[in-house]
């Protein structure tokens, strides 16, 4: 299995298009690892996790096509994570000789509420869309995906974040979420993962509905406690806003001794 981050900012991007703040300073100035796009993952070449409006450039600036992705998760409809744009460019006015495979797309009913109104046929997209919900399976493309009960927007819709497996390898991707819920904490306490991703949105912030330092650091205690990690399991944080942490630098240095790694954009793990 072949996980590529094609962005790992949260919705304003690191650095910031209209922010001249100390982070987002110094991100235009060292450049590399410190400039991320909003968040969104391709695995292997057929599946990827989210929508957001930064996926034609990250797949550009990665020299990827999309063309194969058969399976689409979508985490919520929250505009970084989710463009209905983007669909609109499967049409066979825009994709030249060659249409693209069926889009299998999963998401809840808020997502597929909005593309049924954006998109009344879509099979002229060549998209079908499937509302699932928290704690549901399914296969798709060969993967087994499982979603959980994401904690985030909670006053206006529904957020979840994936599991999937192939057969050999699991991962679990997950933002955005503040504090795994009880019933999702319940739901996970027998799975085991090689990869978990888990936001760490806030930095020095606060918000209970994304994590910071210190509740990101305590759900990765209680990932470890519970036993979700697989031997030599890794926990990555990815879903950065500028206005909390540093460059990726310093985030590394921060993480280090918890052994967390820092995702940047165009960072790959081969499972």
């Amino acid at each position: 299995m072949r996980l590529l981050f094609l962005g790992t900012a949260a919705a304003e991007g690191y650095p910031g298009i209209f922010c001249s703040c100390e982070h987002c300073s110094q991100a235009r100035r060292l450049g590399g690892k410190n400039l991320r796009f909003r968040s969104a993952m391709l695995v292997n070449q057929d599946l990827l996790i989210d929508f957001g409006p930064d996926i034609l450039a990250s797949a550009l600036r990665f020299n990827q096509s999309l063309l194969g992705v058969t399976t689409g998760l979508v985490t919520h409809a929250h505009s970084d994570h989710f463009y209905p744009g983007n669909f609109g460019m499967r049409a066979d006015a825009f994709t030249g000789k060659q249409p693209p495979p069926t889009l299998h797309l999963y998401g809840s009913r808020d997502v597929a509420t909005i593309l049924d109104d954006t998109f009344p046929d879509q099979s002229v997209i060549h998209l079908e869309t499937h509302t699932v919900k928290a704690f549901e399976s399914w296969q798709s493309g060969g993967y087994t995906i499982t979603a959980y009960r994401a904690f985030h927007a909670e006053d206006s819709l529904e957020a979840l974040f994936f599991g999937l497996e192939d057969g050999n390898h699991a991962i679990l991707y997950a933002t955005d979420t503040g504090r795994f819920l009880e019933d999702t904490r319940q739901a996970l306490s027998d799975q085991s993962f090689d990869v978990i991703i888990l936001e760490e949105t806030m930095g020095e912030g606060n918000y209970e509905q994304h994590l910071g330092f210190d509740t990101f650091l305590e759900q990765v205690q209680w990932i470890r406690t519970a036993g979700l990690l697989r031997p030599g399991g890794r926990v990555i944080a990815t879903h950065f806003s500028h206005s909390g942490n540093p460059i990726h630098a310093e985030l590394e240095v921060i993480f280090r001794p918890y052994e967390v790694e820092v995702a940047f954009d165009g960072m790959e793990i081969n499972l």
